[in-house]
């Protein structure tokens, strides 16, 4: 298959996602909305599309297995960005004293939670509040080290800790900006650990294919 056909491949599912979604999103939140707010809508598919179309190009789609995993990867990432408010952001930002706005529900603690543990603490282990985040980012944990090389030993596990914990506050501060949905510090720790524990399952599943494949005396290079 030709370079620029895998590369289309990519590409396809998430754009066909993304188009669906898109008309369903635009009469919920846009149909009556200023022209400035709709083109702040095509601002953040544009920058959304940049980035996957940028992604593509510079990885390589040697067989299916990359190409099913890059494509998976970006419907992935639409699917958090649009349950996490990514796509009313420049809407929202948009409209006048938002940023007063956002400053109001920080000093009244309106759906904002800055103290660790706290909502945690509200809910039982495995309410959905408690699930959900803590699932959001569970696969990018396997994700991270799949398209990324360096970071497939247990050594990447810092990486792949450092990288989940900003994408987590990423998305707070989209939702804080947006009311979207609550701002929680606890969002982020179950999230870091979410992805943490995504990170630990792709490593036992590369260390059982490998030891598979390899002599029991190589076993301890596996790490």
């Amino acid at each position: 298959m030709k370079t620029w056909l895998k590369k289309l491949v990519v590409v396809l599912p998430v754009i066909i996602v993304s188009l669906a979604y898109l008309p369903v999103l635009y009469h919920r939140d846009y149909e009556e909305a200023s022209f400035k707010r709709t083109a702040g809508l095509v601002l953040c598919i544009l920058i959304f599309y940049a980035w996957i179309i940028f992604v593509t190009i510079q990885k390589n789609q040697n067989n299916f297995l990359q190409v099913l995993v890059q494509s998976s990867f970006f419907v992935y990432v639409f699917a958090v960005l649009q349950l996490t408010g990514y796509f009313i952001l420049f809407k929202e930002v948009s409209s006048h004293g938002w940023w007063d706005k956002m400053n109001h529900r920080v000093a009244t603690n309106d759906h904002v939670n800055f103290i660790a543990f706290k909502t945690i603490g509200i809910y039982n282990t495995f309410d959905k509040q408690v699930i959900g985040n803590f699932v959001m980012l569970f696969p990018l944990g396997i994700y991270l080290p799949l398209l990324l090389r360096r970071l497939r030993r247990l050594s990447g596990f810092f990486a792949v800790l450092l990288i989940s914990f900003l994408v987590s506050v990423g998305i707070e501060v989209i939702q804080l900006a947006t009311s979207y949905r609550s701002t929680d510090i606890d969002d982020v720790i179950l999230n870091t650990m979410g992805a943490c524990f995504g990170f630990i399952i792709y490593q036992l599943l590369r260390i059982i294919v490998l030891i598979k494949k390899r002599p029991p005396d190589n076993a301890s290079q596996l790490v």
